[in-house]
């Protein structure tokens, strides 16, 4: 792996602003529907680093949060940086900084390895336009939710899409 060197923060601060942003005891739905969390992890992928980096945050059985960093294109633990997660993963979330909100090949394969140890993952994406976008998979559910704001959508609810015969997990 590449090495995540800290000499990519510009902010030392980002995963303090992403605990602070976080409300325990949600359900799936209502965690989906936060905006000031979701919007903050968003914008630290955006701005938190050097260039445009992903953002992953998982939130574990106690709700507890493990954050991380990547490349623009891939993030992972490293360092034991997920050391005393406990199981089932509540959430997994990351980002896809300035794409559109999408789980790409290598999240479906992620999903597909941990969905016996997985309730929910959500995707993050947004450009300059709108950077409001998310998309969720939860276990058990026959399709994924696609959400964005703005454009004259933010009093709709999130639209259902159905997953793609190849995407099923």
């Amino acid at each position: 792996m590449t090495d995540k060197g800290e000499d990519w923060v510009i902010n030392p601060e980002w995963k303090e602003e992403i605990k602070q942003a976080f409300a325990n005891n949600k359900t799936i739905e209502e965690l989906f529907m936060d905006d000031n969390f979701l919007h903050t992890i968003y914008e630290c992928s955006m701005y938190a680093f050097d260039s445009f980096r992903e953002v992953q945050v998982v939130i574990d059985a106690k709700e507890k949060l493990f954050i991380t960093h990547g490349t623009g294109g891939f993030v992972w633990f490293g360092d034991g940086e997920e050391e005393g997660m406990q199981l089932p993963i509540k959430c997994w979330i990351h980002t896809h900084p300035n794409m559109t909100a999408y789980f790409s090949g290598t999240d479906w394969n992620t999903i597909r390895t941990w969905k016996p140890m997985m309730q929910s993952a959500i995707v993050l994406g947004g450009d300059e336009r709108q950077t409001n976008q998310r998309m969720m998979w939860t276990k058990g559910e026959q399709h994924t939710i696609f959400f964005k704001r703005g454009h004259n959508m933010d009093n709709e609810t999130p639209t259902s899409w159905k997953t793609m015969e190849s995407e099923k997990v």
